[in-house]
């Protein structure tokens, strides 16, 4: 079973718009290193919507090759795509490269009836026999899920749902109705915001964006969390959450590679048509600051 703090990975590109390998190396071991227990591979963050096919399979045999010099490393192979074919397609790749699991967003641009969204699950779910997971993004799918189509979805054969919604009205109705039903279906929060309270009833796994470009904030709040060490996860929770809203200045990806250039690490580029500021930008200072404000407040902690 998945389980962790774990990171919707972005992914590097070079100038010329190919992926640069190398750094997509370097930022996933960074990450490991730092305490991240997984990677959810080509998602909004990794920039899977702007990749081909074979790029993000290459990416999840990069995470494989990467996980396998750790112990105990999950990988998530995002394989949502606007249609079913692509979709099954990244899933039966990423079973056979060695991912742990399939994450699937619902099939985005159109609109589509629950019913067409919860086929589109079943082909997948009956295509591996690896976990599949239900992706809830209602603002980049312009799907909201609901309770009558989880159901569904679990009679379908999906094992779990990472949700970014942030409704937690559904979420907890999710849980719950898992947990007494006795259905073996895991849900996971998809961002570190509402991780406290969520993990106190019953919720132990999030993947954190900030986790990209400030692993040591997320690790800590995450240990002082699941070894009952309260006072101090909640001081870390607000650490995090007061940070978090300072990182909100603009798309999560573009976020992600600025505050690491801002840190000092060679950022790369995202892919076209995202893009980053110049180096003479007076926003990476301020992004330098606050990162540095935050560590320090979590250093204190330690004593």
């Amino acid at each position: 079973m998945i389980k962790g703090s774990l990171v919707p990975n972005i992914t590097f590109f070079h100038k010329d718009n190919t992926i640069d390998y190398d750094k997509c190396r370097w930022h996933m071991k960074w990450m490991f290193d730092n305490g991240v227990h997984g990677l959810f591979l080509t998602g909004s963050y990794g920039a899977g919507p702007l990749m081909t096919l074979e790029e993000r399979i290459s990416i999840f045999k990069l995470a494989r090759e990467v996980a396998n010099e750790y112990e105990g490393k999950f990988l998530i192979a995002h394989a949502g795509c606007a249609d079913t074919a692509s979709t099954v397609f990244l899933a039966k790749a990423a079973e056979e490269i060695g991912c742990e699991a399939v994450g699937v967003v619902p099939p985005f641009y159109y609109t589509y009836t629950d019913d067409r969204v919860v086929e589109y699950y079943r082909a997948v779910a009956q295509a591996v026999k690896i976990p599949v997971y239900a992706y809830n993004n209602p603002f980049t799918t312009k799907t909201m899920m609901n309770l009558k189509m989880i159901r569904k979805l679990q009679e379908a054969g999906l094992k779990g749902m990472k949700d970014s919604s942030m409704n937690v009205a559904f979420i907890t109705n999710v849980f719950y109705d898992a947990k007494e039903r006795g259905i073996d279906f895991q849900t996971i929060i998809g961002t570190s915001t509402g991780w406290l309270p969520f993990y106190q009833m019953g919720i132990d796994t999030m993947i954190a964006g900030m986790a990209n470009y400030a692993p040591e904030i997320i690790e800590a709040l995450y240990r002082y969390t699941v070894t009952g060490d309260m006072a101090r996860a909640e001081k870390a929770y607000r650490i995090m959450m007061d940070y978090s809203g300072k990182c909100k200045f603009d798309d999560g990806t573009i976020a992600c590679h600025m505050i690491l250039k801002a840190r000092g690490f060679d950022c790369g580029y995202p892919r076209l048509p995202m893009s980053i500021p110049d180096d003479s930008d007076p926003k990476y200072a301020q992004l330098k600051q606050e990162f540095e404000t935050a560590y320090k407040a979590l250093k204190a902690l330690e004593g």
